[in-house]
């Protein structure tokens, strides 16, 4: 449970489990000797520093529940079971420490590219060990075709395990962006919605107009925008007449038409 030459227990057992944190080491006894070793150099004792409980498993007969140390708990393994003589205390633990920390995160690691590599592995150690007792039976080269047959439907049937993991995988992922994109339309879509009422809003419109009735209503906007225009030049024109007139700039009405007059003549 650290570095190299730190305590190293036979079983420890973590459960998969947030409600309680409670890891439990197993110390494996096959012998009397052995047993009192640990007992008499308080061996046991340096579990507790990562261990909510201690228990020893032995085989039936070996050791008796008095043996155990206060606090151990005793399990015994009988012909086909494991059963508990004597359960353990458990003790609080907030945490473990660092070194043990990190060997559990570098043994997770190990395990899971051996757990990757397995099938591979199984299948080499399935057909050799095929070839083996066919080769006993039918000879060397009838054995060696067959084993490589079988490796063969072997590299086959793991191949199709990989697609199918890899076509599951794809399924997934696109599941999961088709999810997105539906939601992407929707938020546009609410936002859309909303930009459109608050156009209907500035054209004076229903809030539940349809996009027809603000096309036409943003021309008819445009129209009117186009008229109010005309009106103020026209009366921007009028206005610098009047102005022009009031300052003899341009003859009264009379004399407007004589030089109108001489302006056709001209």
């Amino acid at each position: 449970m650290g570095p190299s030459g730190s305590i190293r227990p036979d079983v420890y057992l973590l459960k998969k489990r947030y409600s309680t944190f409670a890891p439990v080491t197993y110390e494996v006894k096959i012998s009397v000797s052995d047993f009192r070793s640990d007992i008499t150099s308080g061996k046991w004792q340096g579990y507790l520093n990562f261990s909510s409980a201690v228990i020893f498993a032995v085989p039936a007969g070996l050791i008796k529940k008095e043996d155990v140390p206060a606090g151990c708990g005793l399990i015994v393994r009988h012909d086909e079971v494991w059963r508990m003589v004597k359960k353990p205390t458990m003790q609080h633990l907030e945490t473990l420490p660092r070194e043990s920390w990190l060997k559990l995160v570098i043994d997770g690691i190990d395990r899971a590219l051996e757990q990757r590599d397995a099938p591979k592995v199984r299948h080499a150690l399935n057909s050799w060990s095929a070839e083996r007792v066919l080769a006993k039976k039918v000879g060397g080269e009838i054995s060696a075709l067959i084993s490589r047959a079988m490796r063969s439907r072997d590299l086959v049937e793991h191949e199709i395990q990989e697609l199918e993991n890899q076509r599951e995988e794809i399924r997934t992922n696109a599941k999961r962006e088709l999810q997105w994109a539906r939601e992407a339309i929707e938020r546009d879509r609410a936002h859309l919605t909303g930009e459109l009422k608050s156009l209907a809003d500035v054209l004076g419109l229903p809030p539940d107009s349809s996009v027809r009735e603000l096309a036409l209503g943003v021309q008819r906007a445009s129209r009117r925008l186009a008229e109010d225009a005309e009106v103020y030049r026209l009366r921007n024109l009028f206005e610098r007449i009047q102005q022009a007139t009031a300052d003899g700039l341009l003859p009264l009405p009379g004399e407007q038409l004589e030089l109108v007059g001489v302006a056709n003549h001209a």
